[in-house]
């Protein structure tokens, strides 16, 4: 669903072009200004706070989700605390949130990039099997499959143990 709304943007009244963009973690959307200026707008898991992606909690992004909330009558949010972690390897640094939970006898990890974008799903099969689970925007041929290898080395430590 499209949506135009002018904001009052650093004392200037500026139209913007609001694309919603379905997604099962974020109230999402892509937000186009009169300018040409376009980026993707989502809600902070942990805190339902707008974040505009790559930049952070902006100015922008606030304006923006004041608008959505508008326009959506904004739900109660429901946080999910995160946990946050940092690898280092070969002298790079991989930053990720994930929240871990049961799903009957199978053990779940939302994960998070660091920008605080929900990225997929991994499914503890076996303690060697992990399946990757994801929305339908979801590209299989996207994956970056040394980030996952290195984030099933660290995750069974979060594990619940019952």
């Amino acid at each position: 669903m499209n949506n135009i709304v002018h904001l009052r943007y650093y004392g200037e009244e500026v139209a913007a072009l609001v694309t919603e963009i379905p997604h099962k973690q974020h109230t999402m959307c892509k937000v186009t200004l009169e300018s040409g200026y376009s980026n993707i707008f989502f809600t902070d898991v942990e805190s339902g706070e707008w974040v505009e992606e790559d930049l952070g909690f902006t100015f922008l992004a606030a304006l923006v989700g004041k608008e959505m909330d508008a326009i959506h009558r904004r739900i109660v949010h429901v946080p999910k605390q995160l946990t946050w972690h940092t690898l280092f390897n070969n002298g790079k640094s991989l930053h990720f949130g994930f929240v871990n939970f049961m799903n009957g006898e199978q053990k779940m990890f939302e994960v998070y990039h660091s920008n605080k974008r929900y990225l997929f799903t991994l499914l503890q099969l076996s303690h060697e099997d992990w399946q990757v689970l994801g929305d339908d925007h979801l590209e299989i041929d996207q994956l970056d499959t040394m980030y996952i290898d290195q984030l099933i080395k660290v995750l069974p430590y979060y594990t619940y143990q019952g």
